[in-house]
């Protein structure tokens, strides 16, 4: 049995001038797996580097800000605030004024005491989104719906009111009484 395995190693015994050892480390082989060997690695996530920040980044310019930028987005803060309450005073002082005027014209003093007198408005009359029934001459209370020209009684509809023709069958189809 010894003579078994001495001649066994002997046999299967990888030697660099065997044909196993050529062939398992030919040129191409090793090609092969050099590779493999590249394509693994490059397809395998690498950690993020944590060498050098990059100086454009979101990061490092919070990080970069000075004490004179911080000081100055602090005055710019606080110059809005103070601007935002003088503006609110003023719109309190012109609203108070304009209740106690009475007539065509309101007077308002700015801010530096000077008076400012406004002109009388008169309403704007706009368009109505609604269309204006006409009048039937000779029957009272009853008009004609604008948008299929048939009767519709209107007694006890005060003038101005929107409505709607119950016999139209489109329920969008609102007028004014004229």
């Amino acid at each position: 049995m010894n003579l078994f395995v001495v001649n066994w190693r002997r046999n299967n015994a990888i030697s660099p001038n065997s044909t196993d050892f050529k062939v398992m480390f030919s040129f191409k082989h090793l090609i092969g797996l050099v590779l493999t060997s590249l394509l693994f690695v490059s397809c395998s996530p690498s950690p993020p580097y944590q060498g050098v920040p990059n100086p454009n980044s979101p990061q490092a310019q919070q990080v970069a800000k000075t004490a004179e930028e911080l000081k100055k987005e602090e005055d710019l803060r606080k110059a809005r605030v103070k601007a935002n309450k003088e503006a609110k005073a003023r719109r309190e002082a012109v609203r108070k004024t304009e209740e106690v005027t009475e007539g065509g014209g309101s007077t308002t003093t700015g801010g530096g005491g000077e008076e400012i007198k406004t002109a009388p408005r008169e309403p704007v009359k706009r368009p109505s989104k609604y269309r204006t029934a006409m009048s039937i001459p000779g029957k009272p209370g009853f008009v004609f719906n604008p948008w299929t020209n048939k009767a519709v009684d209107v007694r006890g509809i005060p003038s101005g009111q929107l409505i709607r023709d119950p016999n139209d069958g489109d329920p969008e189809h609102k007028f004014r009484v004229p």
